[in-house]
């Protein structure tokens, strides 16, 4: 195995890609996923006697994705929690770091994903909403976009690049 590959990155790789698969087809990341991927790594590093690694990591995960969700910023539980299970491996300097490729890729990801499926109006009228009474989209018109892939980029941009590295 190569010195730069580590067991704890094929978990993640694992659960990320089952996350992919659920969310793409399903809308949904299963919780059996991420509350057993926190498990697993918080067992990991029982074993190598740092526990505190890991619960930091699931903790500042949460702390980062929290007001994505609460805010309904297009983050729903399933996309932060599996984050959370991603910095139960990683720790807490990668959780935060993923947090924060996670937020700079959701803008773009969500212009494109409305581009493509012929709904760009709607991110206007949705971001005007935010700031004034002015009515959101309708139902029939929202756009549900796949978060997990915008999760995975945080994490891919957080693991192979030096960006906000502590």
């Amino acid at each position: 195995m190569p010195s730069w590959l580590q067991p704890m990155d094929l978990a993640v790789a694992l659960i990320c890609a089952v996350a992919l698969v659920t969310d793409l087809s399903r809308q949904r990341v299963p919780n059996q996923l991420t509350l057993g991927g926190m498990g697993l790594g918080l067992i990991y590093w029982s074993i190598q006697q740092d526990p505190l690694f890991a619960l930091g990591g699931i903790a500042l995960a949460f702390v980062t994705m929290f007001p994505g969700w609460i805010f309904g910023g297009g983050i729903r539980a399933g996309d932060a929690k599996l984050l959370m299970a991603v910095g139960a491996f990683y720790g807490p300097e990668m959780a935060f770091r993923s947090s924060i490729g996670t937020y700079a890729l959701a803008i773009p990801f969500s212009l494109i994903v409305l581009l493509v499926k012929g709904k760009l109006s709607n991110a206007y009228v949705a971001a005007r909403a935010t700031v004034t009474p002015f009515p959101g989209v309708p139902e029939k018109d929202r756009v549900v976009v796949p978060f997990v892939p915008v999760v995975v980029g945080g994490i891919l941009l957080a693991r192979t690049t030096g960006v906000l590295q502590w």
